[in-house]
C-alpha cells in the first residue's frame, strides 16, 4: 500500500499539472454557478431578494470574478506574462485548510490528474 501511495504522490508532483486540473474544475463550477445565477436573476427577477439587484449583480460579479481566472490559470502557460499573473493571483485559497470544499473538488481532480497522466499528458515544470 506504501508503495502505490508513493507511485500516485510522484506522479502528482511531478509538475503542475494536479494544480492545473483542480483550478479547471474549481473554476469551472464557479463559473457555472455564476451563470446560472445569471440566468435565474434575469429569467425570474431579484424582487424576493432583500438587496435587490445590488446583492444580484455583487453575486454573479464575484462569483465570474472568481472562477474565470482559475479556468484561465489552468489552460495558459505559466511562461507568458499573463500566465505568471494568475499563478501569482488565481490561487485555490481551500487548498491550504482541508475541508469539505477542499475534499469535494481535490478528490476528483487528483483522480482526473492520475488518468491523464496514464494517457501521457503532462503539466509545465517550474520556471528556471
Amino acid at each position: 500500500m506504501k508503495q502505490l501511495i508513493s507511485q500516485v504522490d510522484r506522479e502528482l508532483m511531478q509538475d503542475d499539472l494536479l494544480i492545473r486540473v483542480a483550478s479547471g474544475l474549481c473554476g469551472g463550477v464557479v463559473t457555472l454557478v455564476g451563470l446560472l445565477l445569471l440566468v435565474g436573476f434575469t429569467a425570474r427577477g431579484v424582487d424576493r431578494l432583500p438587496g435587490g439587484w445590488p446583492l444580484a449583480v455583487a453575486f454573479v460579479v464575484l462569483a465570474l470574478a472568481f472562477g474565470v481566472p482559475l479556468v484561465l490559470r489552468s489552460v495558459t502557460s505559466r511562461r507568458t506574462a499573463f500566465g505568471r499573473f494568475l499563478v501569482r493571483h488565481a490561487t485555490l485559497g481551500a487548498t491550504r485548510r482541508p475541508d469539505d470544499f477542499t475534499l469535494w473538488i481535490m478528490l476528483p481532480a487528483i483522480a482526473l490528474t492520475v488518468m491523464l497522466r496514464r494517457l501521457g499528458v503532462s503539466g509545465e515544470t517550474e520556471i528556471e
